[in-house]
């Protein structure tokens, strides 16, 4: 039996305004087919989306991704969780979120990535959109693939 391990999805967006994820092969490849992935991502300050896509392509093409459901209790507009995930009660600085959140999904996937966006949010333009991103939006620390 293989030995469970971590797999880094996504680290330090940053000012990033968007940020997609390298594609990462399923818990397959790594000798597991009970097809069940957890993502751990950890937040300081976030404001934006985060999400995770799947693909069942071998070579996938941007149209071959779709959404994995992270909430499918919530009521979300997005295909993405936003966040601060409570509005008026962020967990960090700024209006963002910080902290750890994991998420645990099945399917057999080809390949799985992670996605960070931010285009649902309308800046002051009066400030610019980059201008703002390094210290009011915050950023995605790290997402972890756990298998």
């Amino acid at each position: 039996m293989a030995i469970r391990k971590s797999v880094l999805m996504m680290s330090n967006t940053g000012t990033e305004w968007n940020h997609i994820g390298k594609p990462i092969p399923g818990n397959a490849y790594y000798g597991y087919t009970d097809g069940v992935h957890t993502v751990q991502v950890i937040l300081q300050n976030f404001v934006g989306g985060f999400g995770i896509q799947a693909t069942l392509a071998l070579d996938p093409q941007p149209e071959d991704w779709f959404w994995v459901k992270l909430n499918p209790d919530g009521d979300n507009n997005y295909p993405y969780l936003t966040y601060p995930r409570q509005p008026l009660y962020p967990t960090g600085a700024n209006g963002g979120d910080t902290g750890s959140e994991a998420f645990t999904f099945i399917g057999n996937f080809v390949y799985i990535r992670t996605v960070m966006t931010r285009d649902y949010i309308q800046p002051p333009s009066a400030l610019g959109t980059l201008s703002w991103t390094s210290w009011i939006w915050g950023q995605v620390d790290r997402a972890m693939l756990s298998l």
